[in-house]
């Protein structure tokens, strides 16, 4: 599909979102992590380089590696978001708080925020022993990436 100078381009699929979500997760560590683990920029860029080629063989538009890019950026913040307004934890808390967690966000939230599990423990302490939803669902998600399916629950 030919892209007009100064045309939006059209919106991401969910296929090729689900296509974008699995080329960034495996990679998160080399993208995102501490600074050690991390690889040189020229290597981030060969990185996004890749997933945009995932994502165009869907077919779909062609994708760049910076469409790919701002758009996985626009995923990770908007899914923390959303978990935040609906814990409470969000300091506008009346913004966005009509935001439902979708799968896609789980599974970014599960490996881009660990943070976000002491923070809810911290924010939320459970009533009677019991959890939310998305702590349940994030707990579980998390065991599950780290390989340990069915342990993820408290």
């Amino acid at each position: 599909m030919a892209h007009v100078s100064g045309e939006r381009a059209p919106a991401f699929t969910p296929e090729e979102l689900e296509k974008l979500v699995d080329g960034v997760l495996p990679q998160y560590t080399q993208l995102y992590g501490p600074p050690d683990k991390q690889d040189s920029a020229h290597q981030k860029k060969a990185v996004w380089r890749a997933i945009a080629k995932d994502v165009r063989t869907l077919g779909v538009y062609h994708r760049w590696s910076t469409h790919c890019h701002k758009r996985w950026e626009d995923l990770r913040r908007r899914s923390k978001k959303t978990v935040e307004a609906q814990l409470g934890m969000d300091p506008q808390c009346g913004r966005g708080a009509h935001r439902t967690m979708t799968p896609l966000m789980f599974r970014i939230l599960a490996v881009a925020y660990p943070e976000l599990d002491g923070r809810m423990r911290a924010s939320q302490q459970p009533q009677g022993g019991e959890y939310t939803l998305i702590q349940l669902t994030l707990r579980a998600l998390r065991g599950v990436w780290a390989g340990e399916v069915g342990s993820g629950f408290p």
